[in-house]
């Protein structure tokens, strides 16, 4: 398994770079650049707080996509009442288009929306950091960013599925890279590894109050996603020792389900019993293989909701598109 995870690694590393120009921005904090290619590297000794300003690169700009890697505080367990728990990242934090990330991340990617044609001319990226004057438990805080500026025909936020070039500006080539609206995560390859926001090898804890798509690319001769899961610690109705489905990994009237941490799976079946389900949550370390057959968008959703429970560590799959 390490040595399958290892290769499609490279080979989704290897599809970004290949689009990459050979010159690449290092603005500082506080700095910004209209560059296409940028890296944000941590200074030695960075202020609290650390703002990067992407500046439009062309009026061709439609999406930043952000490669990171970074090591941060974990998010913050805080009581809500009674045995309810919220799980925020509070101290250290990412923050980029409403959405704040902490933690520990091993290049993790997300989309952004950057439609220059609209008026949109700049992008904030915002790194905070905790006091840790006087000695605490924080960790040295540490990130690298790979940053791309995305273009399509006309400035469009979606890919063009014209078959006519007249608005596509000759020098574009983003095309590949380009993720279908709505999606804060996109895999373009056939195959690759899908872990959840701070996964840290299943020793982390995902965020409360996430709600987001991870998308995969279709083609014409595509007829199903095929998610291998190798840890799943997704929240659910009780403790579990297994994976549960549907209506265990929801509210719906009357069920006394408390959490509301699942991964949706459209038309999915569990290949071993061919049962059939949408909504999977619980605690499995055991290899599940699921098929979906969804005939539009190839997409999974994750949902986090208010509450944290112990068993959120998140989840880890491989992944093929056939």
């Amino acid at each position: 398994m390490r040595g399958y995870i290892a290769s499609v690694f490279f080979v989704a590393v290897v599809a970004v770079s290949c689009v990459h120009s050979a010159s690449v921005a290092t603005p500082t904090c506080g700095g910004s650049t209209s560059s296409k290619d940028i890296k944000l590297v941590k200074p030695t000794n960075p202020p609290r707080e650390c703002e990067y300003r992407i500046n439009a690169y062309s009026k061709y700009v439609c999406q930043l996509r952000i490669d990171f890697a970074m090591t941060l505080a974990q998010p913050t367990v805080q009581a809500q009442g009674g045995n309810l728990f919220t799980a925020e990242c509070t101290q250290d934090y990412f923050e980029v288009n409403g959405l704040r990330l902490c933690g520990v991340e091993t290049w993790q990617h997300i989309y952004v929306p950057f439609n220059a044609t609209a008026g949109v001319s700049r992008v904030d990226l915002l790194i905070a950091l905790a006091n840790r004057a006087g000695g605490n438990s924080l960790p040295n805080p540490e990130w690298t960013m790979e940053v791309t500026q995305l273009e399509c025909p006309a400035g469009a936020a979606i890919r063009d599925l014209s078959r006519s070039s007249k608005q596509r500006a000759s020098s574009i080539n983003d095309g590949f890279l380009v993720a279908p609206p709505g999606c804060l995560q996109y895999f373009p390859n056939s195959k690759g590894v899908v872990k959840s926001f701070n996964y840290n090898e299943g020793a982390g804890i995902y965020p409360s109050n996430l709600n987001y798509a991870i998308c995969f690319r279709r083609d014409t001769s595509t007829t199903a996603l095929t998610i291998r899961s190798y840890f799943f610690h997704v929240g659910a109705e009780a403790s579990a020792s297994t994976l549960l489905t549907d209506s265990s990994c929801y509210r719906s009237g009357n069920s006394g389900v408390e959490s509301a941490d699942y991964l949706m799976v459209p038309q999915a079946t569990l290949v071993d019993n061919d049962k059939r389900a949408t909504y999977f949550c619980g605690a499995t370390n055991k290899d599940v293989v699921i098929s979906s057959t969804n005939p539009g968008p190839l997409l999974v959703l994750f949902n986090s909701n208010e509450f944290y429970e112990n068993s959120d560590s998140g989840f880890a799959f491989t992944y093929t598109v056939k």
